[in-house]
């Protein structure tokens, strides 16, 4: 008993003289983002959870001598810290919020990238997938409520103590009283589309988090290897088919696609056959399911009645034309466009980064996004290549949607990635991978 007391009094004495450096990052503060967002959209803080939970980040960080980066992760860091100057070009109040709600954001993010890297053994892979996967299973949860009450909006929320000149900015005011869809009345259209968008504040948000999180929850399946895993999985799926048909929405297919596509290459490349024609036969089921249910014929009626394509195409020209007359710093915000509706700034977030930061900051997005795919392309198991294909898909969807609300899913992806991919020794990493064991539960 005196041996057992000795040593338990030795570890805590061992404890207690650990360098900074060496003591571990807790992982509640992004576990905190990931499971409680349920919550944290009914109060209508998503814009604001992030940026709250980043002041404990900062704090555990500050507490270390010794901050680990691994390649790959500075051009997002870079991106942040440009997104100042460009702010010199704001010419008005209304925009500056905007900005200035925009930032904090992405800076929370960043934050929380450069967090994920360091706090490897509270944040282990699984716990972040995880994590993502209950995002997922959430972000399909919101799409029924979007198709049962789709003119409900959430008042009483946090919006109710914010400022009348803030509200102003619709921006804002789209994410702190969050809507359960958007009700669209397109003239020429025999009734209006009612197209789920919850937990965000439109429809494209909603396609565009299920086209990222979709290869996310096949990666934790897989990664966990059980056949319960598997089993929630294809629900999981099966309940996404109806509100992912009610949004009508061309992205949410085209970043599937693009996922699927890649998974499917890559293992043909490997010569996993088995794995292939596995993804190839339910990758078949689906697209039976959705012609059979409508869904194909749903999305080509909206778009009888209110088609886009043309319409973007000028505005993207535009966007690009008006990019060239401030190339370096852009325009800080969107802007109203000269010929459209639409405003320029907001369809991609390619042009989005091009407009409102200028060809040097779309240069670093896109050098973060690209250059992580590149610097993690060896993706040694199936479960790490179901994961590299969210960001395929993200990469995708970003010509033509916006994904602020997503960079958070994208930066921590990349972040475990990268991480993993420059780490020593990793569980996760090899063609093998091992089952993880940590103090932490998972």
């Amino acid at each position: 008993m005196s041996i057992g007391l000795q040593r338990k009094a030795q570890h805590h004495s061992h404890a207690a003289t650990i360098d900074p450096a060496q003591r571990e990052l807790p992982g509640w503060p992004v576990l905190v983002l990931l499971w409680g967002m349920p919550a944290w959209w009914a109060l209508g803080m998503l814009p604001f959870i992030a940026i709250i939970v980043a002041v404990p980040m900062i704090a555990f960080l500050s507490q270390r001598s010794r901050v680990k980066l691994v390649p790959g992760m500075l051009p997002f860091v870079a991106f942040v810290v440009w997104m100042l100057p460009c702010a010199l070009m704001l010419d008005s109040f209304g925009r500056m919020v905007g900005f200035s709600m925009r930032f904090t954001q992405f800076a929370a993010v960043a934050v929380a990238l450069v967090y994920v890297v360091n706090a490897r053994h509270a944040l282990t892979v699984r716990r972040v997938m995880s994590g993502l996967t209950f995002t997922w299973v959430f972000v399909i949860a919101g799409g029924y409520l979007g198709m049962l009450w789709p003119e409900t909006t959430l008042t009483m929320t946090i919006g109710q103590l914010l400022p009348a000149p803030i509200l102003e900015n619709e921006y804002v005011r789209d994410l702190v009283f969050p809507s359960f869809a958007e009700v669209q009345t397109p003239w020429g259209a025999e009734q209006p589309f009612e197209r789920p968008s919850a937990p965000f504040p439109y429809t494209n948000g909603w396609g565009a988090a299920i086209a990222i999180l979709t290869p996310i929850a096949v990666a934790t399946a897989l990664e966990r290897r059980t056949a319960a895993a598997t089993v929630w999985l294809m629900l999981g799926i099966a309940a996404a088919i109806p509100p992912a048909i009610a949004t009508t929405n061309r992205g949410l297919f085209v970043g599937l696609i693009a996922a699927v596509c890649y998974v499917l290459l890559r293992l043909i490349g490997r010569g996993k056959w088995v794995p292939f024609l596995w993804v190839g036969s339910l990758g078949t089921i689906l697209v039976a399911l959705l012609t059979l249910t409508g869904a194909l014929n749903g999305i080509a009626e909206r778009q009888d009645a209110a088609d886009t394509s043309e319409g973007r195409g000028s505005l993207y020209e535009e966007t690009f034309v008006r990019a060239l007359a401030s190339p370096i710093f852009g325009y800080g915000s969107p802007r109203p466009s000269f010929t459209s509706e639409i405003t320029v700034g907001t369809q991609g977030m390619i042009w989005d980064a091009m407009f409102c930061f200028g060809f040097v900051g779309l240069a670093l997005f896109a050098f973060f996004m690209l250059g992580g795919l590149a610097r993690t392309w060896s993706a040694p198991n199936v479960s790490a290549l179901w994961l590299h294909s969210s960001i395929v898909s993200a990469c995708a969807l970003s010509i033509f949607y916006g994904l602020d609300r997503h960079i958070l899913t994208i930066c921590l992806v990349l972040g475990v990635m990268l991480r993993e991919r420059y780490a020593p020794s990793s569980r996760y990493w090899n063609a093998n991978p091992r089952t993880e064991v940590s103090t932490h539960a998972a």
